[in-house]
């Protein structure tokens, strides 16, 4: 438990505030007015953004020159790029 927690005490994150307010909010009002679908793609592209595209300074710094890891970050990050744009076409879940 204590290597849990001094794992997360040295960590610095770079998500702000206003737009973690902004999430929640919105996925507030998702689920206030059941639109249970769209709160969820809502979380699903803010976790995409803070995930890939705003720490995607340290995946560069992590890879450095590896081309198999860029083509790794390229096809993941596309991948779930990918798989949210298709749920907005599902009707029927």
């Amino acid at each position: 438990m204590n290597e849990t927690i001094d794992f997360f005490a040295n960590k610095v994150f770079f998500i702000s505030f206003g737009q973690i307010v902004f999430m929640f909010l919105a996925c507030f009002l998702c689920l206030l007015y059941g639109k249970y679908k769209t709160g969820l793609l809502v979380s699903y592209f803010f976790i995409f953004y803070w995930g890939f595209v705003s720490n995607r300074l340290y995946w560069m710094e992590l890879f450095g020159d590896s081309g198999i890891g860029l083509m790794m970050y390229f096809f993941s990050a596309t991948s779930v790029a990918l798989m949210g744009v298709i749920s907005f076409f599902q009707h029927d879940h």
